[in-house]
């Protein structure tokens, strides 16, 4: 009983500070989830029924490192996170997400 309670109770440093990172980097995941949707969302309705004069070429968007670290703070309260650190996880939802179909982004400039 006391090694359940003692461990249940007590985690290393270690573990406690992996398991801040891995949630910090979920939520910066869900940011980067939120950008992409909220700038596809903005092209749909941008988007007229017909285009003439662009012989078929789509509009392209574009998600940056800013909306990413914007998303973070309004709905996690993220205000210290590393543009390097959302930039590798823009880079991975995008290229997740298919981003290089419609959108742009500067996360590989970083």
């Amino acid at each position: 009983m006391r090694r359940l309670v003692h461990r249940l109770g007590g985690r290393s440093p270690r573990e406690r500070a992996a398991r801040q990172a891995r949630h910090v980097r979920a939520q910066l995941g869900v940011a980067a989830d939120i950008a992409i949707t909220a700038r596809r969302r903005a092209l749909a309705a941008e988007r007229p029924a017909a285009e003439p004069g662009r012989a078929g070429r789509a509009a392209r968007g574009r998600v940056t490192v800013d909306d990413v670290l914007e998303y973070a703070r309004q709905h996690f309260g993220l205000v210290a996170v590393p543009r390097e650190k959302a930039a590798a996880v823009l880079r991975a939802r995008y290229e997740l997400r298919g981003g290089r179909r419609d959108l742009d982004t500067d996360a590989y400039t970083l």
